[in-house]
């Protein structure tokens, strides 16, 4: 036996048992914390008067869409902001003919997401002083019916931040399938198992419900990629624990071929890694202040996507077994079977039946590819770049949404 080929064996073990193993665990974990049937929800709710906000830069394709579908489902308690911010084409006009109060930004030294959204929440919170809570909606999306009746559901319970279920609105183009399948795994998987676990179960950009003392008192980072998840941040730091409701269903329009998401998936990627210090310190925050909602939420923050860690891990354990180390293949084909449970429970949520099933495995392969490329080359420091948009190219359907699966 040669100690130091033994002692390289070992330092893999350890740091694929580390990387690789304990984030799939914890993936499993979150997958096995949705079993079960949901509470039940009181029916009971306070008439919350509410005001939806909307940043749109350049969105006269879209926005009426989704002006219409607010306006289908909002009642007389609901009113409507949007923030024209930085356009150039029709988006202003749009939003005033759909009864929206238009609010024009003009600033090309505070670009973005983040920027159009603190003028915009400013703005309103000291013109509209009736409103009592406020809701964060993407100028290209589709909000379902039930979407403000659940946002008020948890408000009445008590929560001072919701986030609904932001999903996708899918078409027939196999990249459409699975962006909606890693939606699923994201943004309701992911928050279903925090709620169960008693832990703020994060914000995803979309379909966010913020009352008004929280929203005076917090503001998005200017300087962040990650903006939603760097806020989620520091609520949870502060004790703030967001709800979430998952029969307020708000759909994302996502872009269909690769070439047109890269951008999109590129800077979320990007976000990701530039809070992974973000998230050792609120892991650190937590064990000092033995809170384990800092400690879940930071490691969250820090395991890498589910499409890089599942390439990793096959490809360790290919090469542990190339090499004749049985313990580490054994270490990362336990680290792929946590990455298959978790995802197959993200397609019992998602109700993908057979035959898209099987598309979506034709697909997987690229998928796969392409997903690592893009988190290689935001590792590589890519990916802060301006407000990224989704631009489809084919015709999108919002699918029927049955009842909430208990298992």
């Amino acid at each position: 036996m040669n100690p130091a080929v033994d002692l390289a064996h070992l330092i893999l073990q350890v740091i694929a048992t580390v990387t690789l193993l304990v984030p799939s665990l914890f993936l499993t974990g979150l997958a096995l914390a949705t079993l079960g049937p949901s509470a039940r929800r009181a029916t009971g709710q306070h008439p919350w008067r509410l005001a939806i906000l909307v940043a749109a830069h350049d969105e006269e394709n879209s926005l009426g869409a989704t002006l219409d579908a607010i306006s289908a489902a909002a009642d007389d308690q609901i009113a409507v902001h949007v923030v024209a911010d930085n356009c150039v084409d029709a988006t202003a006009a749009i939003a005033a003919t759909a009864g929206a109060c238009v609010h024009r930004r003009d600033d090309s030294s505070r670009k973005g997401k983040a920027a159009a959204l603190n003028w915009l929440a400013a703005r309103t919170l000291s013109e509209d002083l009736s409103a009592e809570a406020f809701v964060i909606v993407d100028a290209d999306t589709h909000i379902e019916p039930g979407f403000f009746a659940a946002l008020r559901e948890r408000l009445s319970s008590g929560a001072q931040v919701v986030q609904a279920a932001n999903l996708v609105r899918v078409s027939p183009a196999p990249l459409s399938r699975l962006r909606d399948l890693a939606f699923h795994l994201r943004c309701e998987l992911r928050p279903r198992a925090f709620e169960r676990l008693g832990v703020s179960a994060g914000l995803h950009g979309n379909g966010m419900c913020f009352r008004r003392t929280v929203l005076e008192r917090y503001a998005w980072n200017e300087r962040s990629v990650g903006e939603d998840v760097e806020l989620h941040m520091r609520l949870v730091a502060d004790g703030i624990r967001v709800r979430f409701a998952p029969v307020a269903v708000i759909r994302s329009t996502m872009p269909e071929r690769f070439d047109g998401a890269a951008g999109q998936a590129l800077r979320w990627e990007r976000g990701k890694i530039d809070l992974v210090l973000a998230g050792v310190r609120l892991i650190v925050g937590g064990i000092v202040g033995r809170r384990l909602a800092p400690i879940v939420i930071g490691y969250d923050a820090t395991i890498p996507p589910l499409s890089f860690l599942f390439a990793v891990s096959l490809g360790v354990a290919l090469a542990g077994a190339a090499i004749g180390d049985a313990e580490l293949a054994v270490i990362a084909a336990a680290s792929v079977t946590g990455c298959v449970a978790y995802v197959a429970r993200g397609l019992r949520l998602a109700r993908v039946g057979p035959r898209s099933l099987v598309r979506m495995a034709l697909w997987a392969i690229p998928y796969i590819a392409w997903k690592t490329m893009i988190v290689s080359q935001a590792l590589a420091g890519a990916g802060r770049g301006s407000w990224a948009q989704a631009r489809p190219v084919l015709t999108l359907v919002t699918p029927a949404r049955g009842p909430e699966p208990d298992s």
